[in-house]
């Protein structure tokens, strides 16, 4: 099958779902956050060619390569738990044109609506921002210490306003959007609300650093205060989140065919099965916090979900249009939802050293940069320990 036929459904999954009453938003926002992963495809020499490879100090021509990736990267929405677009492109291809590409195709999905687009570092570029200008969006974006250094290292707070004039010879590194050059021609001048904040952790000797973390938005300081803007970029992490329930729940890298298109199918139709179970996992937290009066925040278990909506060919319902099995199956899912919520534990992404685990993570700690940290075994259990 046209891998072509999966990105349609995607699509077409968005435009039905957004024109209907269930979308949720924040104060009346859609939070959409962009983001960018790898995925390993199948290895074999077409496959190398179609996906091709990034050049480096042990990688000089093909007969170097050892694995075979595919740049991947989606525009997920937060609120509702579903990638509005997803795309795979080689190896050696960028995150910025990616994001430019996602946010032309969901332009007339959310037109008219109020957005709020969140992002890491590598989106912090001035045609980004100048495109989402005019797109009429709001953003929140981490910024990278030389974004804009001449404008920051003027602030006198850790909340102020910045005017970013974008001269000729900046306006030419502008590639990928015509509007945002058109919009800078007219308006030279950027204003970017930039926030600070220190940010503590432990490095790998054991010492304790601080690092300086910064955040562009246009939204007002009178209706979205610091903290607030915090928040929601940290609500950016669901994405991730996401790439990580696909990676290991859904095995998104392990193909039934050693075929690209096979493989990119296999990708995309597990996005598309990623949508659906998001969408109920998100009406599911919704209903429990509603629910819930012993004072704690449950959510539900994502694996658990997919789980069921798996075994009860919940698939097969839609497929056929059985609009009265649908409305069953949801129904007894609600009815599981104690079984498969679980507790949130406050603060539990900073406890790192003196974890008990049951295997080594495969997973990486990222912000201060501790790849797979080491363990220790002690009274028959795995403990994390520093390195």
């Amino acid at each position: 099958m046209n891998p072509n036929v999966f990105i349609y459904l995607i699509h077409i999954f968005s435009k039905i779902y957004y024109s209907s009453q269930l979308p949720k938003d924040y104060r009346g926002y859609y939070l959409i956050a962009e983001d960018g992963t790898y995925v390993e495809i199948p290895y074999n020499v077409y496959n190398a060619y179609d996906f091709q490879f990034c050049l480096g100090k042990h990688v000089h021509d093909i007969f170097d390569v050892k694995k075979i990736q595919s740049k991947a990267g989606g525009l997920y929405d937060v609120m509702n738990g579903l990638f509005v677009d997803f795309s795979m492109k080689p190896a050696p291809y960028s995150e910025t044109p990616l994001a430019f590409e996602h946010l032309y195709r969901t332009q007339k999905i959310f037109e008219g609506k109020k957005v709020i687009y969140l992002a890491d570092r590598y989106y912090g570029s001035a045609e980004i921002i100048s495109h989402l200008e005019y797109l009429n969006y709001n953003y929140i974006i981490r910024g990278k210490k030389y974004f804009y250094k001449k404008q920051v290292a003027l602030m006198k707070s850790d909340d102020e306003w910045i005017n970013v004039e974008i001269d000729k010879k900046w306006l030419k590194r502008f590639r990928f959007s015509n509007e945002a050059i058109q919009i800078r021609e007219e308006k030279p001048v950027i204003r970017i609300r930039v926030i600070k904040k220190i940010f503590k952790y432990i490095n790998q000797k054991g010492e304790e650093c601080k690092e300086e973390l910064i955040y562009f938005t246009n939204l007002d300081s009178q209706q979205f205060s610091t903290e607030e803007i915090l928040q929601l970029y940290s609500m950016r992490w669901d994405i991730e989140v996401s790439y990580k329930t696909l990676k290991t729940t859904l095995e998104l890298e392990r193909f039934i065919s050693e075929d690209g298109d096979a493989a990119r199918n296999c990708v995309y139709g597990k996005v598309l099965f990623h949508n659906i179970a998001g969408i109920i996992r998100k009406e599911l937290n919704k209903k429990i916090s509603r629910d819930t009066t012993d004072g704690k925040q449950y959510v539900t278990n994502i694996t658990q979900l997919q789980e069921m909506v798996y075994e009860t060919n919940f698939l097969y319902s839609i497929i056929n249009g059985k609009k009265t099995q649908i409305k069953q199956k949801i129904e007894n899912i609600v009815k599981m939802i104690n079984k498969i919520k679980v507790p949130v534990r406050p603060n539990r992404h900073y406890k790192r050293w003196g974890r008990v685990i049951v295997n080594p993570p495969s997973y990486r700690f990222r912000l201060d940069g501790r790849n797979n940290p080491k363990v220790k075994s002690f009274k028959h259990v795995l403990i994390t320990v520093a390195p």
